[in-house]
């Protein structure tokens, strides 16, 4: 039991950390060869691998939506080697407001986060384009 509540706190911490923006935390979170997994057709979608490009990312995400990107994790599902989150998400960008969910799944190794995928709902398609957008943030 001990390692499945390892996990569920791996995967705050690093909620935590994001909130944070203290990126040096995030890092120590992630494994070096890191696999991220974002679904659609967004500018951020597609398989990103390796920790310079993971944190690339996920600071580029917060840089588009003017800071104002927030993720809440909520319920924590927990096996030996994966742990999934419900997260409730915002972002709003240039009078643009979008929300909603994902399932986020998350595969530990060595008591970091190895592999990330992440399965949205419950929001509106065209917000979440202008929101998101890596063009003329």
């Amino acid at each position: 039991m001990i390692i499945f509540m390892s996990h569920q706190d791996l995967v705050r911490d690093f909620y935590a950390a994001r909130a944070r923006r203290d990126w040096d935390a995030v890092a120590a979170l992630l494994v070096g060869d890191i696999a991220w997994h974002e679904p659609g057709a967004e500018d951020y979608s597609g398989s990103h691998h390796g920790l310079d490009a993971v944190l690339r990312l996920l600071k580029r995400l917060v840089e588009v939506t003017e800071g104002t990107f927030s993720l809440e994790p909520t319920d924590f599902i927990t096996t030996s080697e994966h742990t999934a989150t419900n997260a409730r998400w915002t972002a709003s960008r240039g009078g643009v407001r979008v929300e909603g969910n994902e399932l986020a799944v998350f595969r530990i190794a060595d008591a970091r986060i190895a592999e990330a995928w992440f399965h949205p709902d419950g929001y509106d398609p065209e917000a979440l384009s202008a929101v998101f957008s890596f063009k003329n943030p």
